[in-house]
C-alpha cells in the first residue's frame, strides 16, 4: 500500500536549539498575561511598552491523524514576572489518552505535571534528562536558570491542546524565587472546575 506522506529529514542545531525546517511560534508576555500569578507586575511591564519574548517553539507538524507524531524544540528564555520564573503556557491534551516526551538539550528548568483533579508532580529538566508525560497529565515547563532552557518534544499529532483549562484554573503550583532560592509553592488562584 502506497502512502501520500513521505519520510522527512529535518536538522536540529544543538547549539541554538533550532529545528529546521519547522513552523516557528513566538510567545510574548502579552500572550501569557493571564497565566502569570502577579497580574500587577505583568500589567506594569506591558504598560511600559515592553513585551518580552518568553519562549519560542520550532515545530514539525504532521497530519492530525492517528499514527503520526508532531515534534519540535522549545527555547524558554530566562527571566521572571514578579518572583515567578518564565514558563510555558502549559496544557492538557484535548485527547486525554495522549502522552508526550521531553528531552532536555540545554539549560536548567523544571516541568510541572498535574492531573485534572490537581494532583501535581515537579521534575527537574536539564541536558540529557528525558521526561515522560503520561496520558491525562497537564504539563508546563519553567526556566529556573540564568541561560535559555532548550528541550525537544514529541507527541501524537492528533492529541490536540487544551490551553483553556489551564488559563481558567491555573496550575496548582507556582515556581518562584524566594530568598534567592527556587521554590515550588501553592498557587492561591488555583481552583478545580466542578
Amino acid at each position: 500500500m502506497e502512502t501520500a506522506l513521505k519520510p522527512k529529514h529535518v536538522s536540529l542545531d544543538l547549539g541554538k536549539g533550532v529545528l529546521l525546517p519547522s513552523t516557528l511560534t513566538k510567545r510574548k508576555l502579552k500572550d501569557l498575561d493571564s497565566f502569570f500569578a502577579d497580574t500587577q507586575a505583568t500589567e506594569t511591564i506591558l504598560n511600559s511598552g515592553q513585551d518580552p519574548i518568553i519562549y519560542e517553539v520550532y515545530e514539525c507538524l504532521q497530519p492530525q491523524e492517528l499514527g503520526h507524531l508532531n515534534f519540535g524544540t522549545t527555547i524558554l528564555y530566562p527571566g521572571k514576572i514578579g518572583d515567578e520564573f518564565y514558563m510555558t503556557k502549559g496544557h492538557f491534551h484535548a485527547k486525554e489518552a495522549s502522552s508526550e516526551v521531553y528531552l532536555g538539550l540545554a539549560g536548567k528548568g523544571l516541568i510541572l505535571l498535574q492531573s485534572r483533579t490537581g494532583i501535581s508532580e515537579c521534575l527537574e529538566m536539564s541536558q540529557g534528562e528525558v521526561i515522560y508525560v503520561p496520558p491525562g497529565w497537564g504539563h508546563r515547563t519553567v526556566n529556573v536558570g540564568a541561560e535559555k532552557l532548550v528541550f525537544f518534544f514529541m507527541y501524537q499529532a492528533d492529541a490536540g491542546h487544551d490551553y483553556e483549562s489551564v488559563q481558567e484554573q491555573g496550575f496548582s503550583k507556582l515556581v518562584v524565587e524566594r530568598r534567592g532560592r527556587v521554590e515550588v509553592v501553592d498557587n492561591p488562584r488555583f481552583a478545580i472546575k466542578t
